[in-house]
């Protein structure tokens, strides 16, 4: 989970023709593919490609409390590593899309606090684009990428199916092209921000959340009348204050007892998806905790129908 590495990393890339992991097999994987610089820092990805691919790419974004809980050190474990280090959640996932056919990117990111919200999805921005701008390469439609996160990757996700596109053609060719993804599916995401500190939610769960989310945000929300308030930048980076009727088909996954993100975000989240003509579907799992089960026949089935 952890830092970028520099720029003097070379490019690994592994060919296999049948490589096998946790029971899953995949055709290719490159590691420690750039797909972005930052002040001489390099934003890396895991590529897994699969024996018989069906075209369509999935960014997938790892939980990480968007880097708070973990030290800036510099050898530290990339946070795409986690597809590695933790194969009966994360990995998981991500290995049931590659042996379905899905090639999927899993990414680092910068981390907060020394980076903040703005940063952050950028840098997922980014990694859409340069998916987008190397479909060739990647054997994939550039018109078929969807999005995949847990916890905050999942909030970093959906900020991804919400977002207006923001071309910019300042720097390089792979900015100038769309950021946009296709469809979503969100693992316990946290859609409103601010929506940390009602009457009900435990203490200790609050300490936590409300120091992630303000190192991630850089203050705390908005207050009135003793409530945080939705607004500002805390506006910016919560989807549910970004769905709009255009946005990206988004199956919401949540738990029933998830002890950090109540469960009313999720439901708030599929109702404003749901007012705005946005095809949604919110699957609870029960007694579940912070990491809730998809049905990975479900998901495939999502983006399969989504990503046409």
């Amino acid at each position: 989970m952890k830092h970028l590495k520099i720029i003097t990393l070379l490019i690994t890339v592994v060919f296999i023709q049948v490589h096998s992991f946790s029971q899953v097999t995949y055709s290719k994987k490159m590691q420690n593919v750039v797909y972005g610089m930052v002040s001489g820092t390099a934003l890396l990805m895991d590529i897994y490609m699969p024996i018989t691919s069906n075209h369509k790419a999935i960014l997938f974004i790892p939980g990480s409390a968007w880097g708070f809980p973990y030290s800036l050190d510099y050898d530290q474990t990339p946070l795409k590593e986690d597809v590695l280090l933790d194969s009966n959640y994360t990995g998981k996932w991500v290995h049931s899309l590659v042996q379905n056919g899905y090639t999927v990117c899993v990414i680092n990111h910068r981390f907060s606090p020394r980076y903040h919200y703005n940063e952050i999805i950028e840098d997922c921005r980014r990694a859409v684009r340069y998916v987008r701008y190397n479909a060739n390469e990647l054997d994939i439609d550039p018109d078929h990428i969807g999005a995949m996160g847990h916890s905050s990757g999942a909030n970093l996700a959906s900020m991804l199916g919400v977002s207006d596109d923001n071309q910019s053609y300042t720097h390089s060719s792979v900015d100038s092209v769309s950021a946009k993804v296709q469809a979503v599916v969100t693992l316990a995401a946290p859609f409103n921000l601010a929506d940390i500190n009602r009457s009900g939610d435990t203490a200790i769960v609050n300490d936590y959340i409300l120091s992630a989310i303000s190192a991630y945000m850089g203050s705390l929300p908005e207050m009135k009348a003793g409530v945080f308030i939705l607004s500002g930048k805390y506006k910016e980076a919560s989807p549910f204050a970004q769905v709009t009727k255009d946005d990206a088909p988004t199956l919401i996954y949540n738990s029933d007892n998830d002890p950090l993100i109540p469960i009313r975000q999720a439901n708030d989240m599929y109702h404003q998806l749901i007012e705005n003509n946005v095809p949604t579907q919110m699957i609870i799992s029960q007694h579940t905790g912070h990491n809730p089960i998809p049905d990975m026949r479900i998901v495939c089935k999502w983006f399969d129908k989504y990503l046409h």
